[in-house]
């Protein structure tokens, strides 16, 4: 028999594992629940989850919902799917407004009443507060 070579760490073939257990949105278990089960904070956890959503070699699919992690039914898919893409679109539109707020930072601004300041400050510094 073949030997399989294991290209992460053990914690995600464990997490991956267990997420296996969890088809169906209604099945979903959440990332407390998930962080306590395998003593790691949520920070690792999505870590974990995002290498076995990346991974070629996990093929199961891993989706998300207000209520945790879950394996998505082909029905399911379509709309997990959409969830991620909404997600990554909006911090797209973020990010394209924060370089349009930096490309402005030192430009001065014509005052139109007593909330504008003289000069557009895009970046926080312990003095401004707003």
């Amino acid at each position: 028999m073949e030997e399989t070579i294991k290209h992460h760490q053990p914690i995600v073939y464990e997490v991956y594992s267990e997420l296996k257990q969890h088809v169906g949105k209604e099945n979903a278990i959440s990332a407390d629940s998930l962080s306590r089960i395998f003593n790691i904070s949520e920070r690792e956890l999505r870590e974990v989850i995002s290498t076995i959503r990346t991974s070629g070699e996990l093929r199961k699919i891993v989706a998300s919902c207000n209520f945790g992690y879950y394996i998505p039914t082909p029905e399911e898919f379509t709309a997990a799917n959409r969830r991620l893409e909404r997600q990554a679109f909006s911090l797209l539109k973020v990010a394209y407004a924060n370089k349009k707020k930096a490309a402005k930072d030192g430009q001065y601004i014509i005052p139109f009443g007593p909330y504008y300041k003289s000069v557009f400050e895009s970046f926080g510094t312990e003095e401004t507060s707003d």
